[in-house]
């Protein structure tokens, strides 16, 4: 059984002394820091303890789903109840997390849950908690029972999260078109965030590897499209490409089943795909770059087609190396998707920003609502960030 290290109380006082109090200098910046953050911190909380948060309170729903028609507001929680329950479950088959991770998974559902909380929806919230913490134990007692009995529970299991997964955007669409649902012009907040960048992030990704592929071949005609393609997307701001989104992009789409009237949410969905391919795709290049050449001479003295190369012996290594610049980019796509205010969309900052402007008694309270639409914002980054890092260390990535 393993033993904590004892911590010697010594040492840390000796490291203390030092590292903050071992020059003139050293205590001069450890004086100047303590003030500063203690400034910081009791500015802050003096801020919100004074703040005004009846502009949160009043336009929570606003901020959550935008324009959507309030007799719609109902198809926000099968969506909710969906995804907690993937993602709890997920947790409980592929996880192990520690207590420590488990509070800040519990913390990171609180937080929006705090903000938005209203006694009409305490059977909503109520629900989401039993679903979310039913799922996590169900599927750990499904992975107990495996290890134990030996019996194909678990792979059933992970298999069909991994379906959902692949199925959740579709079904998404499905709960807000179904019977008669609101045009996706009115979808907005913090939902048309979460959308546009899960759209982009699954269809970008295997576009992104395609187009990583193709640049790294020998073959001219695949090379030279393929780098075009690329270094075309990435040349222009993702606002040149929103707005040629809004102008130009239905002048080239055939007049075929009303195409060329597509939504603009589909026409965003659409640009920033094709933009987060792009970064995607240099990404996952310089996974490819990073392959040794024995891997490639190897998979060559076993015969395999170029596919079976591909899929078996250099994709999967790639990948793995370039995992945090891949959610880097996923983390930066989330937060450009603030950039569709230009095409006249409610999202969660443009939300923010015309709350206050909208009633003249919370005229200059933009900080409190934008303070919100930033912890959100943050919340899914730092999820995202977390689960990079998960990732990192199951597969060993910086190890040896």
């Amino acid at each position: 059984m393993m033993t904590m290290p004892k911590i010697n109380i010594n040492e840390i006082k000796n490291w203390t002394i030092n590292n903050f109090f071992g020059s003139k200098l050293n205590l001069l910046l450890t004086i100047f820091s303590t003030l500063f953050i203690v400034y910081i911190i009791s500015s802050f909380i003096s801020f919100l303890s004074s703040a005004e948060w009846e502009v949160v309170a009043l336009n929570k729903r606003l901020l959550l789903l935008g324009r959507l028609p309030a007799e719609d507001t109902w198809r926000a929680w099968p969506i909710l109840w969906l995804f907690s329950s993937i993602l709890c479950s997920s947790i409980g088959a592929w996880g192990n997390p520690k207590k420590s991770e488990l509070l800040f998974i519990l913390l990171a559902f609180l937080m929006p849950a705090a903000i938005f909380f209203s006694m009409s929806y305490i059977v909503h919230i109520s629900i989401t908690i039993i679903i979310g913490v039913g799922s996590y134990f169900s599927s750990r007692i499904i992975k107990k029972i495996s290890a134990i009995k030996v019996v194909m529970y678990l792979d059933t299991l992970k298999k069909i999260l991994i379906s959902l997964w692949i199925l959740l955007i579709p079904l998404v669409f499905i709960v807000l078109l179904i019977g008669g649902g609101p045009k996706p012009n009115l979808w907005g907040g913090f939902l048309l965030n979460i959308l546009l960048a899960s759209v982009a992030v699954v269809a970008g990704f295997p576009l992104g590897i395609l187009m990583a592929i193709g640049r790294s071949t020998k073959l001219p005609v695949i090379k030279t499209a393929c780098t075009l393609y690329i270094e075309t997307i990435r040349g222009a701001p993702l606002v040149a490409w929103l707005l040629l989104a809004w102008f130009v992009l239905p002048k080239f789409l055939p007049n075929f089943y009303g195409l060329s009237e597509i939504s603009v949410v589909i026409r965003a969905m659409i640009v920033l795909s094709f933009f987060a391919s792009a970064y995607i795709a240099e990404v996952i290049r310089g996974g490819l770059q990073s392959i040794p050449k024995g891997q490639l001479e190897a998979a060559d003295a076993l015969n395999l087609s170029y596919f079976n190369k591909m899929r078996i012996i250099i994709l999967p290594q790639a990948i793995k190396v370039v995992i945090p610049a891949i959610v880097s980019t996923f983390i930066g796509i989330f937060k450009d998707t603030s950039l569709v205010f230009i095409l006249a969309l409610t999202d969660l900052l443009q939300v923010g920003r015309i709350i206050p402007e909208q009633d003249p008694k919370f005229f200059g309270k933009q900080i409190e609502a934008l303070l919100v639409v930033a912890s959100l914002f943050w919340i899914v980054s730092v999820a995202l960030s977390n689960l990079s890092s998960k990732i990192e260390k199951n597969l060993g990535i910086g190890t040896r």
